[in-house]
């Protein structure tokens, strides 16, 4: 029975060391420019290993693309946007203040995940891309619940509608994250999220 426990806590354990590492990988260089030797290398198991967890480099991709995008609903989405205990106004900034820190523990490096991915993979895999179509959709909707909140209490201006708003936040951001890894500054999104702000605010 304890070598049976312990086989089992090897499996797991090798399956996050090959979570962990391709997260990264996938991240910092991409997805196509990630092969699995590479995967294999840094995480230390072996490609039996590999393919005992993964029936393929797909499907680890996606994988840990449910991760992430569960990860950013809960520690970005929820915590800042969706905090009904302060108004809505405070929640967008808290929400820039959160994903600007995000990205300057990074150093300015690796970009949006999901941005990239969505660069890297639309064209030419329709998994990624549908699943990826999804979650944009889903992320514009919360931030557009936050605007019509904000709009109802006279905090947002209301001459325009709270999901042009909430398009137009969602692609202000994607292309800021782009400029903050090309410039390796985090000033786009000081600068940026201040104007924003600025734009959709009541007189």
């Amino acid at each position: 029975m304890a070598n049976i426990l312990k086989r089992i806590n090897k499996l797991s354990t090798s399956k996050e060391k090959i979570l962990e590492s391709a997260r990264d990988l996938f991240h910092l260089n991409g997805y196509n420019n990630t092969s699995i030797d590479d995967i294999l290398k840094s995480s230390g198991v072996t490609k039996s290993n590999f393919y005992y967890h993964f029936k393929s480099k797909e499907e680890l991709g996606l994988l840990i693309l449910e991760i992430r995008i569960r990860e950013y609903e809960i520690k970005f989405l929820t915590d800042t946007l969706g905090d009904a205990s302060i108004s809505p106004e405070k929640r967008l900034k808290n929400y820039y203040k959160k994903v600007t820190s995000f990205h300057k523990s990074l150093n300015c490096r690796g970009g949006c995940p999901f941005g990239n991915l969505a660069l890297e993979m639309s064209d030419i895999n329709e998994n990624f891309r549908l699943r990826l179509s999804e979650f944009f959709n889903h992320w514009q909707k919360i931030i557009e619940g936050c605007i019509k909140e904000g709009i109802k209490k006279k905090e947002f201006r209301d001459d325009l509608s709270s999901k042009s708003i909430s398009q137009l936040i969602l692609s202000h951001l994607e292309g800021t994250i782009m400029m903050v890894k090309t410039h390796r500054s985090i000033s786009p999104f000081s600068n940026g999220s201040k104007t924003i702000i600025k734009l959709i605010k009541a007189a």
